[in-house]
């Protein structure tokens, strides 16, 4: 009898399997949406269906205040493993479990399973908003200095979200597939530094600002107060320092309701303070202004000492002086004077004694505008003094060309056209000073010659190619003093003449041979190619020759652009 039973009932279950062969068996429901009798396929097409339909409000209370979470907007879904979940029940696991699970489907007693999804990132501002209005920060108890004493300041307890348990109550409620409000999970911050541990300790702090500290460096005096001393003390935790011994967490149960504390004046912002003081004490040495006359150097303005302030020996000795509440509370700033690199009573150190050299350009027929622009540039670098092995730059020497600065519109090379701009001719000035460096046989260093050849820069040499075109700061000229002296550079403009006179210790000249043409002449509507040779002289012999090639354009290639209204 029980043989027959067994039998019929393996045949029942294996008629039952294959009826619902490709299909989830009946009575599972995936978070409340019944699936069973459907293949995975249609599963999933349901299931999206009914996660499009999602659309009640979920309620999150805080601080008397409920935000409003719609489920329609946080991209509620299901995973691929969840139709594979529900199609393998009663297909997977023990065989007493899958005839079970088997029998419970024939039966028709309902089966959940639970797989959703959201997306956290459209999640995350709801609870954001919640974290944001409901966190309040810890006040530990703190040190005040007022009406002329320490005082304690209460600490305050503060609270804070806890946003995982907080996450994972709202996922459960879409889970449940019904609208539903949700209490805010919070937890306490206790203080850890509270007002009876403060007390313990504030007859230190009061050592500590007994009195204002006055610090002084020559002229220079400052108070510091005692609320400034105060702000250097820390009050640290004990057991809160990263080198003490490692405490078993045992022996914190039960909880201490305070920790101790000590307090320590910070060393690093008393540097700090120190370093703002010589920020208002250190000053940079100023070189003396020269002059030339006949070839004889002179003092336009006398050279300037400068001030440093030695900032860790300040720090040292303000901090002695706030600990030891019985000394004298002056500090004078320990301080070094820094000399100019060029001052009027070491003129015969620089080396400047006799012209090394000479740069000369013509320019007749330049308009008006052009020779302001010539005039103004020039003065720029009359008196300019260039240090041993420093790299003289004429863009940065130059500075702004505008109207402010004395210039007016003229015409320039530009691009793949001619027009008017402020500091138009300033191209004289620069080729006058780089035909001053060849000659005094200083290494050029970055140098570009015109578009096309200018009738301007060809005297005196016949033939154009000794020419520095300027447009700071993509195009500049440059050279280096690599003598062992310093030079300086007088500026001369007489009429429609420029010189660049070099002074300094004649180590060496340079000899400049052409240019001569490679191709082309000397009409400028025509393109031509120069070349010039530079030697560098020492004591007689040739020790390097330098080969400047220079390439011009048609000018017919740079038509004018309309002039300014």
């Amino acid at each position: 009898m029980l043989v027959g039973t067994f039998a019929a009932a393996v045949l029942v279950i294996g008629l039952f399997s294959i009826i619902n062969t490709g299909k989830i068996y009946p009575g599972v429901s995936l978070n409340g949406v019944y699936v069973g009798g459907l293949t995975p396929k249609e599963a999933q097409q349901k299931l999206e269906q009914a996660a499009k339909d999602t659309n009640y409000e979920i309620a999150v209370q805080y601080n008397n205040t409920t935000i409003k979470i719609p489920t329609k907007g946080l991209g509620v879904g299901y995973p691929e493993e969840a139709y594979e979940e529900a199609y393998r029940y009663g297909r997977s696991g023990e065989l007493s479990e899958n005839l079970h699970a088997r029998l419970r489907a024939l039966f028709w007693r309902p089966t959940t399973i639970t797989k959703l999804e959201v997306d956290d990132a459209k999640l995350t501002p709801y609870v954001s908003t919640v974290d944001a209005e409901l966190n309040k920060p810890v006040a530990n108890a703190s040190l005040n200095f007022a009406d002329n004493k320490v005082s304690v300041a209460e600490s305050q307890p503060g609270k804070r979200l806890d946003r995982g348990l907080l996450v994972l109550a709202i996922k459960k409620q879409i889970a449940a597939g019904k609208a539903g409000t949700i209490n805010a999970p919070v937890y306490n911050l206790d203080p850890t530094i509270k007002e009876s541990a403060l007390e313990e300790t504030k007859h230190q702090v009061d050592e500590y600002v007994s009195s204002p500290v006055t610090v002084t460096a020559g002229s220079f005096n400052k108070t510091i107060d005692q609320a400034q001393i105060l702000s250097w003390v820390d009050v640290v935790v004990l057991g809160s320092k990263t080198d003490l011994p490692l405490i078993p967490l045992e022996s914190f149960y039960p909880a201490p309701s305070q920790s101790a504390v000590e307090l320590e004046l910070n060393k690093a912002k008393v540097e700090a303070f120190a370093q703002q003081l010589a920020s208002s004490i250190n000053r940079e040495p100023v070189d003396a202004q020269l002059t030339m006359n006949n070839g004889s150097l002179g003092i336009a303005r006398a050279s300037q000492d400068g001030l440093q302030v030695d900032t860790p020996a300040a720090t040292k000795k303000i901090v002695e002086v706030v600990v030891n509440p019985n000394g004298d509370r002056k500090v004078v700033i320990p301080t070094k004077v820094t000399k100019a690199a060029i001052r009027e009573d070491a003129l015969a150190e620089l080396g400047i004694k006799e012209m090394i050299s000479e740069g000369v350009s013509y320019f007749p027929g330049s308009p008006p505008e052009r020779m302001q622009n010539v005039r103004a540039g020039q003065s720029k670098f009359n008196g300019v003094i260039i240090k041993p092995g420093e790299v003289f730059s004429f863009g940065k020497i130059l500075g702004d060309v505008g109207p402010e600065t004395g210039y007016a519109p003229a015409k320039v090379i530009l691009g793949n056209r001619q027009e008017l701009q402020y500091g138009g001719g300033l191209c004289q000035v620069s080729s006058t000073a780089f035909r001053a460096a060849l000659n005094a046989g200083l290494p050029i260093l970055e140098r570009v010659n015109h578009s096309f050849a200018v009738s301007y820069y060809t005297a005196p040499y016949g033939v154009p190619g000794v020419d520095a075109t300027i447009y700071y700061p993509q195009v500049d000229f440059k050279f280096k003093n690599d003598t062992a002296h310093f030079i300086y550079i007088q500026t001369i403009m007489q009429g429609t003449t420029l010189k660049f006179q070099f002074y300094g210790t004649k180590e060496k000249e340079g000899v400049v041979r052409g240019p001569t043409f490679l191709s082309g002449g000397p009409d400028p509507k025509q393109p031509s190619r120069t070349v010039f040779y530079r030697d560098v002289v020492v004591g007689g012999q040739v020790v390097k020759t330098d080969t400047f090639y220079t390439n011009y354009k048609s000018s017919e290639d740079f038509p004018n652009k309309p002039q300014f209204n």
